[in-house]
This record gives structure tokens, sequence and C-alpha cells, in this order.
């Protein structure tokens, strides 16, 4: 069978080789008059900014404690505070709930308050398009894009002998495997929905509130599988507890310990390339000041071996560094992406 995109897959493609495409703006947002910043300051070339915090930082992660969200946010804290990048104090809270709508909501409701920030994943776009919520990615200051991680496919171990192997099962066996995934129309959603589409398989996507949940319903033999990122199951995998069978993005896993061996779809002849993002964003109208500030912290951020070294590496992510109109463009893509989908999936 030949193995094709649809008309969103070849948007996702063009996306995910270019990091650009065209622009527009999203429903509910507020870069067309709106009182958000949208990260529109660029300033990351060494200049001491006119605002410096004071007292302490509400730094929210809108996902619970453990994730990959909330192991991002303290891994910044902890470089901000060691390299001295920022001199008031890091609290780390967690604010879960809504697929990340309940944190980015929080912030949303700090207008103007220069000492908050918070984790921005691709969770809490896609929960803003599905919920039609007035806190769309533009109507909050985009600070900065940090990093990029993979997605993969995990199963129950000994199960299947490859990714082709379970997409044969499923379709000689409609709605039996299932697949779990944390958010509806995610970038989880999104990776199963992408495996249906392009190869024409039959899987179930099941949702879970955690990637721990999901973890422990494969080892339970209550789902077949899921999607991960590769530091939420890289001890299952270790262990042989289950199987990882492929990764969604087009680049090789062989630089993550114990993925080494992991194809990736377009290694099995599946033409998909996808992966997920993570950024920091702040309260709408937060000052250009601060907004020059915070770029500049987190530039050196990126910059940190903490953060590249005992961080990105250790974890399997990519280093990125984004911010000003290219943020902005690449974030009204991925809505542009997860609308589209969202709608192939008849969620909205």
């Amino acid at each position: 069978m030949k193995k094709s995109l649809s008309m969103f897959l070849a948007i996702l493609m063009a996306f995910s080789l270019a990091g650009c495409g065209s622009g527009g703006s999203s429903s509910g947002g507020s870069s067309s008059g709106g009182g958000s910043n949208v990260g529109g300051s660029a300033s990351t070339g060494g200049q001491v900014a006119a605002w410096s915090p004071s007292g302490s930082i509400d730094f929210v992660c809108p996902y619970a404690a453990g994730g990959g969200s909330d192991i991002c946010a303290r891994t910044i804290a902890n470089v901000l505070k060691e390299g001295s990048y920022c001199d008031a104090s890091i609290v780390v809270s967690n604010q879960a709930g809504g697929g990340g709508l309940v944190g980015t909501s929080y912030v949303y409701g700090k207008k103007g308050d220069n000492n908050c920030i918070t984790t921005y994943a691709p969770g809490q776009l896609a929960s803003a398009i599905t919920n039609k919520s007035e806190v769309q990615w533009d109507s909050i200051t985009q600070i900065a894009l940090l990093a990029f991680e993979e997605q993969v496919i995990c199963v129950q171990a000994d199960q299947f002998e490859d990714l082709n192997d379970l997409i044969a099962y499923s379709k000689e066996n409609p709605g039996k495997v299932t697949l779990g995934g944390c958010g509806i129309g995610n970038e989880d959603n999104v990776c199963v929905a992408l495996l249906n589409k392009v190869t024409g398989s039959d899987l179930t996507y099941v949702l879970y509130d955690s990637a721990g949940d999901i973890m422990t319903a494969i080892l339970g033999g209550h789902v077949t599988g899921g999607i991960f990122n590769p530091s939420e199951c890289v001890a299952q995998v270790s262990s042989g507890d289950v199987d990882c069978l492929a990764s969604f993005s087009e680049d090789s896993l062989g630089s993550i310990s114990g993925f080494e061996n992991v194809p990736t779809c377009k290694d099995l002849g599946y033409d998909i390339n996808f992966r997920m993002f993570r950024g920091v964003s702040g309260p709408p109208e937060m000052s250009p000041e601060a907004l020059a500030y915070w770029q500049d912290a987190f530039k050196k951020v990126s910059e940190d071996p903490i953060w590249t070294e005992n961080y990105l590496s250790s974890k399997g992510l990519i280093p990125a560094f984004m911010v000003g109109e290219e943020l902005n463009q690449f974030l009204q893509d991925q809505y542009d992406i997860y609308y589209s989908i969202q709608q192939e999936l008849g969620i909205i």
C-alpha cells in the first residue's frame, strides 16, 4: 500500500523541515489587538536590560509533578540559580488540570506581572484549541523556545516483533490495539492519528492523566502501548519491561542511551516526521524591558552545560533557541497544524 499524507500532513512536513511557514492568526488570540506582548523583542545580544526581578519568581508548571514539563521547569530554575542568570529566588509551582489550561489561565490572569513565567508546550496550545479557550498561544507573552523533544511508541514487552507487526495486527483486529496518551488533540493524540492516517492502521487512542499512568496500564496489561518522550520511558525500555517500536521524528535516537536501535517511522517506510517543543512564556503585557531580560537569561540557560549536557543530552532532547518573530511564526505554524489535525479527528 502506498504510504501518503493528507493535506494537513503535507503542511506538517513542511513545518518540520523548515521550522517556518505562512502566517495568519490564531482564533481567540490577541496578536491583532489584544493585550499580550507575543514575544516581540529579540534582544539577546548581551545588552543589560533596564529591568531586573525583585522578590521571588512565580514559575508555573501547568502539569503534574514528575512529568516532562515539571522536569523541564525545575531544570530551568536550577540553571538560572546555579549560573546566577537570575538573582531573584525562583519558586516552581505545579498547577495541573485541563491539559495545561489551568496553569496557563493562571498566568494569563497575572497581566503585566514581570515576575511570573510558565513552561509552554504543545499540550497547552492544543488544549486551548480543543476547549475554544480565550487563552490561545498569542494571548500570553511568548518568551523563548528552548528545545525540541522526541516522541516514541512503546508496547508491552514481547507482544510485537516491530511496528509493522503492530500495524498488521491492528488491521486484522480492528479496535483491539489501544495506545495511551495524555490529552485530546495534543502531541500524543497527533502521533496516533499520524500512524492511522499514514499506515492505514486501526489504533484506538485512550486518554490518561499522565505518562506514569500510561506506563502502569501497559505493565498491568490494561492497554497495548502508549506514546512517550524518551525520558518518560527510558527506565522501562532499559529494563526490558516494554519494547520501543519506533520514534516519530526523522532524526535517529542513536545518541540516547537505551534507544540506539530504535528505528524512526521513516526508517520503516512511513512518511512521518513529528516532534514536540519546550518553551517559556509569561503573562500578557509583560514589559519590553522584562521580556528582553528574560530572553537574555534564557539564552544563557540554553548555552549552559547543566542544560545542554545534564538535561538535553541525558534525556534525548534537541538543542534549540527561538525568540521574537521567528518564535511567533513557529507557534502560528504549530497552531495551524494542531487546528487542522483536530478538525480531521472531529474534535473541533
